[in-house]
């Protein structure tokens, strides 16, 4: 199962759900379901943030929500058109915490030590791109940009503290990002030891999608295998096994520093293979049971 936020023409936003029998508008179903229910002030889900915010995002609660007997019978008029367009499954989150060099193999090859506890840093909201958006490198940026194909998780919950035992509860799902980084621009900061906030949070870079996927649909999230494409060739290929800090140890640093909020996004870092991309490139990066997330690269003119 997976869900997905889409649109269909100007106004039209909703929530779509992916499933074995076909590909149906999540939005119209909780409609219905709540009128079936009898719940006298019903919400209004247009946006899959707000799923996550209320704690419907769950593989159980909605095939609870697809299996009642009144959207049953609606099912055929909520299959959804071939011609939606994928939208940002979160779009304004609380913050997006990236981790640093959390693949030995990737430290190594970029010649850095191995961390001994996680390193995290901010990308910026303003940096997100869905799905088949392009990913613009600025005209006057004439240095290296990389991509980083990421497993990213979705905090489900507020928590702060968060246990060892709890942290995986706190998760609402999973989902696909892509930590474009200025590379030369980063090192001249690191080298010149500046911050290097710039170089993560140019505008585009950090396409995210196109689906969520419930965390209970995900048994476990440390044996799934990250693949990288670009322009057909293979760069990135992974096991998030690999992760130097596994998923729930992340979750337990981070609420250490930082108040966890639903629909935060906690990208858990890239392993080897990191290349340059240019203009016409195309990005393609899958995630075992997660999907596909495709972008073009432009170099404005």
């Amino acid at each position: 199962m997976k869900l997905f936020s889409f649109s269909q023409g100007e106004n039209d936003l909703g929530i779509g759900v992916e499933t074995p029998k076909g590909v149906f508008n999540l939005s119209q179903a909780l409609d219905i379901y709540q009128r079936a229910k009898g719940i006298k002030n019903p919400v209004s889900f247009a946006f899959l943030q707000v799923l996550v915010e209320m704690g419907y995002c769950s593989g159980s609660t909605i095939r609870e929500i697809l299996d009642e007997p009144w959207v049953q019978s609606k099912r055929e008029s909520l299959r959804l058109s071939t011609g939606i367009q994928y939208e940002l499954p979160i779009a304004r989150p609380s913050k997006i915490i990236g981790i640093g060099r959390n693949y030995r193999a990737h430290a190594e090859e970029f010649q850095q030590e191995i961390p001994e506890e996680p390193l995290f840093f901010n990308k910026a909201p303003s940096a997100l791109i869905p799905h088949k958006s392009e990913i613009i490198i600025p005209r006057w940026l004439d240095s290296r940009v990389d991509h980083e194909a990421e497993l990213a998780l979705v905090i489900g919950r507020k928590g702060k503290n968060i246990t060892e035992h709890e942290a995986m509860s706190y998760i609402a799902g999973y989902t696909i990002l892509n930590d474009v980084t200025a590379r030369t621009m980063q090192k001249e900061d690191m080298k010149n030891r500046k911050p290097w906030y710039r170089s993560k949070n140019l505008d585009t870079f950090c396409p995210l999608g196109p689906y969520l996927v419930p965390a209970d649909e995900i048994s476990n999230p440390q044996a799934l295998e990250i693949q990288l494409m670009l322009n057909g060739m293979k760069k990135q290929k992974a096991k998030t096994s690999s992760m130097i800090f596994k998923i729930s140890e992340l979750i337990v640093y981070l609420s250490r520093f930082l108040t966890l909020e639903p629909g935060d996004i906690i990208a858990t870092g890239t392993p080897e293979g990191v290349s340059p991309i240019n203009n016409g490139d195309t990005i393609e990066i899958t995630i075992t049971k997660l999907g596909k997330l495709q972008n073009r690269v432009l170099k404005e003119n």
